[in-house]
């Protein structure tokens, strides 16, 4: 009977040998996986270029220049943008392989809709090339390549609970320029405003003049008024961080359209000059879009076409009226 038990014991003992050496031998297996093909860059600081394109021969380079990253040398990128993409870059890990029954579908659909990612140190040489392509069926991978590997994985953030690739600015696997760009349309500090000219276009009356460096307020006429000083103090204030929402291209639309508000503001050596447009909210506003938020068309010196909120902006865009007693 005692020879029995220890039978059994030994089998128990070895079986329970084989489970941790298989054990030990698939982390060896994976741990191996993981490391040749790490996504991730640890010294983010050190990137100097990222170049993404779409299949659709869209593509975006982002350059930092002088510590602030420009998008395809034309425009400043916004800096929750660069931000989110710069702490995916060094977050992203391996979750798991691809099942069989998906296997070839991922790997076709990262051939003909990926997104590839090219990631510098230096001006010639990615330290990093790899593919985005979709996201699992539950939303909480996404399917990647990386460049020299030889097969796809699910990659994800741990801490993060969602798929990757709105964070590297593509969305149905398609690039915007407009996506990436800075939207700031005034960041100007109180004391750097010189003069300021408003001109209501609907009623001329509202207009004014305001010359700060004088401390002197003119109305539509040019006729010298009073007014109350904290209140001119507070427009001053509201010309930092005005955002407009987006930018369109449907520039067309106000080809023949009368303006709102023209805003012409001096400050250290500069003039912006900012005219607002009407707009048709069912046709303009995507349905997505929340309706009840008021918004109008706008440009900043005659340039691209913005959406601007008009909760954002009402505080800047006050008549003459605003400024007195």
């Amino acid at each position: 009977m005692l020879k029995k038990y220890k039978i059994i014991l030994i089998i128990i003992l070895f079986l329970i040998a084989l489970i941790l050496f298989f054990s030990e031998h698939r982390y060896f297996q994976y741990s191996t996986v993981a490391n040749l093909n790490n996504f991730a860059i640890e010294d983010t600081a050190a990137i100097s270029k990222i170049f993404i394109a779409d299949r659709k021969g869209n593509t975006i380079t982002l350059d930092k220049q002088e510590n602030k990253w420009i998008i395809n040398n034309k425009y400043a990128v916004r800096k929750d943008a660069i931000t989110t993409l710069l702490g995916t870059i060094n977050q992203i890990s391996i979750k798991r392989t691809i099942p069989k029954n998906a296997y070839n579908n991922v790997v076709k659909k990262l051939i003909t809709t990926g997104v590839k990612v090219e990631i510098y140190t230096d001006e010639y040489h990615p330290i990093k090339t790899y593919t985005v392509g979709g996201n699992t069926p539950n939303h909480l991978g996404t399917y990647m390549l990386l460049e020299g590997a030889e097969t796809p994985y699910i990659v994800h953030i741990p801490i993060f609970q969602g798929f990757l690739s709105p964070r590297y600015g593509i969305q149905g696997g398609i690039l915007s320029e407009k996506d990436w760009r800075d939207n700031t349309v005034f960041n100007i500090q109180s004391a750097q405003i010189e003069t300021i000219t408003f001109i209501d276009e609907d009623d001329p009356k509202k207009s004014y003049y305001l010359d700060v460096v004088h401390q002197q307020l003119f109305d539509n006429n040019k006729n010298q008024v009073a007014f109350n000083q904290l209140k001119i103090i507070q427009l001053l204030n509201n010309f930092e961080q005005l955002n407009c929402e987006l930018f369109k291209e449907e520039k067309y639309k106000l080809v023949i359209a009368k303006p709102l508000h023209t805003l012409i503001v001096n400050y250290h050596g500069h003039t912006d000059t900012l005219r607002t447009f009407a707009t048709k909210e069912k046709e303009d506003i995507k349905k997505e879009d929340n309706y009840t938020v008021e918004r109008m068309y706008a440009t900043l010196n005659d340039g691209e076409l913005m959406l601007i909120q008009k909760y954002v902006f009402n505080k800047v865009l006050i008549t003459i009226d605003d400024l007195q007693d």
